[in-house]
């Protein structure tokens, strides 16, 4: 379970960018000289530096001879500020690439302050400098400079180019400065990439190249099509496909899903097919020219169609196959192992895959560091350093109070201890920190616990900064004095998972995904499905399935197939009130039912709907299930087909997904959406704690006690002047 492992991290990278301010944990993939060894071996000789001015970047453009392709990474605006800093970003390099140049175009603007401070660059490549350059300050305008990065140095994977920034002012080490010594790099800057493609021979462990691949991020002309009969299987195998190779689209998804018959409608550039043996046409079946153990086992075929483009057939005469031959190419341990045109599946893979899985030894959410980022963090040099480690967790995970973080850690002894510290964070929240002492140098810990107003939220990476200062420091002294800090790799995460969370477009993926994989998902289609109705469920299941693993829980059934035993799922489902029966069956449940005869909605508490208003908009509706506790139900509902198209749209968009909040949305015609919250925590069954109650209602908690005081010493006033008075008539009469 590859993906599970990189999550967040690797999508990200693939797709071009890793922001990193000031340092990025990264794994570790070679088996390379530690920074603390190399200070170590050091001893008492000062480094040998490079002149700056040598291979110094360039402010003209370089000039290449021109390839096919490019491709360009861009930087995240970010600004380095202080004496030692840095930024960078990661970028992948696929197997198919034959790289030809590359560069850097950086334009960065500099405080005044800069020239008086003697600041220099120096830029890496996986760790290799190539490149440094001195800092001046001219008039506030912004600054471009070019860096030619060796081609020798780039690797076939992930690639990291770092900028390291220095700057003394008046060759002082006193953090004075720091606020107003700073670089901005701005957002345009990039590394470009050029390109050919170099694929040698027909494979399937290129996967999803030629499908899909940065010569086409969106997936324009990639139709997934299953035979016209349409089975559940056929139906499911392709939705999973379409969940993982929406994973790897760029901001937005052009891919299609439609009926074989429909696919030469299409403007198609190349085809994935999905069907049962039996349901492909002749012409498709002789393109599977072995059909040995077929009765049993998935096929896959990498060939080309009657036009010369892309084919990839996944077929089999058992329909559970079809998901067998699905989750081979889903998960990046599998398929690369298929040097050939032609892969065999065999039933039961699926369950043995997941079940040998190492990653799933992690599902606990109980993690090591060395685990994480394949080793322990190292910190050099002085002041504020910190380092991120993106955590493996897919859009589902979200904090449980539970959760813990225990690091293990030691540093040089030579700091100035009533100045350094380390601090933990949740992304850029700060749950913990510590001083550091001199007689626990050698070995220290810290334990922060997730502090409860961050129970529920999302977590995609911690982050650990040491701030290491020395006594009487100046800036010129040996490597071997470098002030130092180390986090081992037996430093412990443990991070459950919250089920404490909301049902609304907000959690997306939740409820349909759990630990990266579809939960327990049951697609209620028509009885007769349409190519368009498939490509509206493949764009539902692409938003909530971006991302997902492979050998999750995910079904497909016709409504008229519906029976009392299918409650305990998640649903979803999609189409008109006539297209899809399913929908009249719950009609009473939606927030916004159909009105008669479906053409329009009908108006309800939080919202007043026109006749022709009503017609004229689609609406995604969470609801719980009707038929188990916590499920949950998905309805997107139109008047008609073109109504369905404007939601169709919001998900192919990844901007404009944002726009979906709440548990329930009205889309309309110019895409314009309109948000509602209908479940509440008493409708969910959540009832608050008496603190809870408190902390809710202090004012009038506050006014009750004060007026149930004045009131009882009104009380016991009253009482002790009858008493007087008791007494006084008492006495008289004796008297």
């Amino acid at each position: 379970m590859t993906r599970m492992i990189t999550g967040i991290l690797l999508m990200a990278l693939f797709f071009g960018l890793m922001p990193v301010s000031p340092v990025i944990a990264a794994p570790k993939e070679e088996n390379k000289e530690s920074t603390l060894d190399a200070l170590d071996a050091a001893g008492e000789e000062e480094p040998e530096t490079e002149d700056p001015e040598e291979n110094a970047p360039e402010k003209i453009r370089p000039e290449y001879e021109e390839t096919s392709y490019i491709k360009d990474i861009f930087f995240s605006q970010t600004t380095m500020q202080g004496i030692y800093s840095n930024c960078g970003v990661y970028f992948y390099v696929p197997e198919y690439w034959e790289t030809k140049y590359l560069y850097a175009e950086l334009e960065y603007r500099v405080s005044q302050i800069i020239s008086e401070a003697g600041s220099t660059l120096t830029f890496y490549l996986n760790q290799f400098p190539v490149s440094s350059c001195e800092v001046v300050y001219e008039g506030g305008d912004s600054q471009i400079a070019y860096v030619k990065i060796p081609v020798e140095l780039v690797q076939k994977g992930y690639n990291s180019f770092m900028i390291m920034a220095y700057s003394s002012p008046n060759g002082s080490c006193t953090d004075a400065f720091s606020s107003a010594n700073w670089l901005s790099v701005l957002e345009t800057s990039h590394i470009r990439c050029g390109y050919e493609v170099n694929v040698k021979e027909k494979k399937i462990a290129n996967y999803p190249y030629p499908f899909l691949s940065t010569i086409n991020e969106t997936g324009e002309g990639l139709v997934i099509a299953v035979s016209d009969s349409a089975e559940n299987e056929e139906v499911a195998a392709a939705m999973n496909l379409m969940a993982d190779l929406s994973s790897q689209t760029s901001k937005y998804n052009s891919i299609q899903v439609s009926l074989l018959s429909d696919i030469n409608q299409m403007k198609k550039s190349s085809t994935i097919l999905v069907s049962r043996y039996e349901n492909l046409p002749a012409d498709y079946q002789k393109m599977v020219t072995d059909t040995n153990g077929i009765e049993n086992q998935g096929v896959v075929v990498l060939t080309e169609d009657a036009d010369g483009a892309p084919l990839l057939i996944i077929t089999s005469k058992d329909g559970k196959c079809l998901m067998e031959a699905v989750y081979m190419l889903m998960d990046e341990s599998r398929v690369s192992q298929e040097t050939g045109y032609m892969a065999r599946v065999m039933a039961g893979s699926a369950q043995l895959a997941a079940s040998v899985n190492p990653d799933d030894q992690m599902s606990a959410r109980n993690y090591t560091l060395e685990e994480l980022v394949g080793g322990g963090l190292e910190f050099v040099g002085l002041f504020h350093k910190e380092q991120i480690i993106y955590l493996p967790f897919s859009e589902d995970y979200y904090l449980s109070e539970q959760g813990k973080i225990s690091l293990q850690f030691r540093y040089s002894d030579n700091l100035d201890f009533n100045k350094s510290m380390v601090s933990v964070y949740l992304g850029d929240i700060p749950i913990g920190s510590k001083k550091l002492d001199r007689e626990n140098a050698q070995q220290d810990e810290l334990t922060v616990t997730i502090p409860k107003d961050l129970a529920g939220t999302a977590a995609g990476s911690i982050k650990i900064s040491f701030d290491l200062e020395l006594e009487d420091m100046t800036c010129s002294f040996k490597q071997d004095q470098m002030p130092w800090a180390y986090v081992s790799e037996k430093s412990q995460f443990y991070l459950p998972v919250s089920s404490d969370f909301n049902l609304s477009f907000d959690a997306m993926p939740l409820p349909f995904r759990k630990d990266g994989k579809f939960n327990n998902v049951l697609l209620v289609i028509s009885d007769r499905p349409t190519s368009r109705e498939l490509d509206l469920y493949g764009q539902i299941v692409g938003m909530y399935g971006a991302g997902v693993e492979p050998y999750g829980g995910f079904y497909v059934k016709r409504a008229k197939e519906l029976s009392d035993s299918d409650g305990d799922f998640n649903i979803i489902t999609a189409g008109t009130y006539e297209s899809n029966t399913y929908l009249k069956a719950i009609n009473d449940k939606l927030y916004f039912s159909y009105s008669s005869g479906g053409k329009g909605f009908e108006s309800n508490e939080q919202l007043i709907l026109s006749g022709s208003y009503s017609e004229n908009i689609a609406i995604m509706q969470l609801l719980e299930s009707p038929y188990a506790s916590g499920r949950a139900v998905l309805a997107l509902t139109g008047a008609t087909q073109e109504t369905l198209n404007y939601a169709q749209e919001i998900m192919r968009d990844e901007k404009l997904r944002y726009s979906l909040s709440k548990d329930c949305v009205i889309i309309d015609k110019d895409l314009a959406v309109r948000s509602f919250r209908f479940l509440t925590d008493a409708q969910r069954g959540e009832v608050p704690t008496l603190a809870q109650t408190l902390d809710q209602n202090k004012k009038s908690v506050l006014f009750t006690i004060v007026a149930t005081s004045v009131m009882l010493m009104l009380l016991i006033a009253v009482i002790i002047i009858l008493l007087r008075i008791k007494m006084y008539h008492k006495k008289r009469d004796e008297d």
